[in-house]
């Protein structure tokens, strides 16, 4: 019997399903998120817990107790066998015990011809009996105007300093300087520590207020030191003073005898 067109549709129909390639590849991607999964847990659980039996290399297992070489500080290893606590010291002061003075310029007066006239009265050292300061071996001394340069030969002082028993300065002590110069009386007041450029315990008059320049004066002027309450310390000093500009600075120093 010859077979109509219908026949062969039938026919095809009746083969079965035909294969399908995407179902493979469907099931190859189960597989392999099932896989990462697994290795993913497997991971996770060596990571939370290293030492869990999957895990094929564990860390090695430290001892319970660890035996150390424990050394017990004693106070010698803790501070140096010499350290002592010592309260902080004073530091000691060393006092000069020689004042340089400034320089000394000796010209020694003349006379009318020209020639050294002899020296005048030495200064007298008032009645210095007992008291506790003198004047300085060597004083008073006459140098030009070194402290007050640009005054030049117009200038004209007495200035100094007061030194204890060892040759330190003696600050705070009363200065007094008296007398007559020309025709002018004299009568002026300081106090030492004042006047630095003579030294720590410097005082100085200026007598350019009295007299202008230099002035010759013949034991009518003196210094004397008095304490704080007016009382004397010294004797009074009395000195020259001359007309000629490189004797213009008169320098009086005292020292402590008691």
């Amino acid at each position: 019997m010859e077979k109509d067109i219908f026949d062969f549709i039938d026919d095809e129909e009746d083969e079965g399903p035909a294969f399908n390639p995407n179902l493979v590849w469907n099931i190859l991607t189960v597989v392999v998120l099932l896989v990462a999964l697994c290795v993913g847990v497997l991971f996770l659980t060596v990571f939370i817990n290293p030492n869990a039996g999957i895990n094929p290399f564990p860390p090695s297992t430290l001892p319970a107790t660890i035996a150390l070489d424990t050394l017990t500080p004693t106070p010698k290893q803790l501070l140096p066998p010499t350290w002592t606590s010592v309260p902080p010291q004073a530091t000691e002061t060393l006092l000069p015990t020689e004042t340089l003075l400034p320089p000394t310029v000796e010209v020694a007066p003349t006379d009318d011809q020209g020639e050294q006239a002899p020296p005048t009265t030495p200064p007298d050292n008032g009645d210095s009996a007992g008291m506790p300061y003198v004047l300085h071996d060597g004083n008073p001394q006459y140098i030009p105007n070194l402290y007050h340069a640009e005054l030049g030969c117009t200038w004209m002082g007495v200035g100094g300093q007061v030194l204890s028993l060892n040759g330190a300065p003696v600050t705070g002590i009363v200065v007094r300087l008296g007398g007559q110069l020309g025709d002018q009386p004299v009568d002026l007041v300081t106090v030492s520590g004042i006047a630095i450029k003579y030294g720590p315990a410097g005082y100085e008059f200026d007598l350019t207020e009295i007299v202008t320049g230099p002035t010759a004066s013949s034991g009518t002027l003196w210094v004397q030191l008095l304490d704080q309450a007016g009382q004397p310390l010294s004797g009074q000093i009395y000195f020259d003073t001359f007309e000629d500009c490189d004797q213009s600075t008169i320098i009086i120093y005292f020292k402590q005898m008691q």
